[in-house]
């Protein structure tokens, strides 16, 4: 990334602590993940069996099949992005503002959460982390 001199990068992945080194905490882990997106998608759809449903939850089982090997914690990538010369910054006040009334317009039980200590966003369904988003400039 560094080589392309961006000015400035977003990141956003799944908010999944990967640390677990026995089996059964590491399938819970996934299963609860799992889980979590399920239910968000019976409200989103309200219930309804449909094509489109069965499309984004069949894809999103795939995703997760390996999410440990694929997604990692946000402080990990804080400490990847810092190692390579990023300082994370706040999102402006006007952004956070307008993602939070999108979320709002689809569904409740979404959460939008700002870090006070680093200004990354994180997104949660019925109180339990899902991903997060986090604004890094050149230092």
């Amino acid at each position: 990334m560094r080589s392309m001199e961006p000015k400035g990068m977003i990141l956003s992945d799944n908010n999944m602590d990967c640390s677990c080194s026995n089996f059964d905490s590491r399938f819970y882990q996934r299963l609860d993940y799992l889980w979590s997106f399920l239910d968000s998608t019976s409200v989103a759809f309200k219930g309804r069996e449909m094509e489109e449903r069965k499309l984004v939850e069949g894809e999103a089982a795939k995703a997760l099949i390996n999410a440990c090997e694929m997604n990692e914690k946000k402080e990990k990538w804080g400490e990847r992005m810092t190692g390579v010369g990023f300082v994370e910054q706040e999102f402006a006040d006007d952004v956070v503002d307008q993602a939070r009334a999108l979320l709002k317009k689809y569904d409740s039980h979404w959460e939008m959460r700002v870090e006070e200590k680093d200004g990354s966003i994180g997104l949660w369904w019925e109180g339990q982390p899902v991903s997060f988003c986090s604004l890094w400039k050149i230092d």
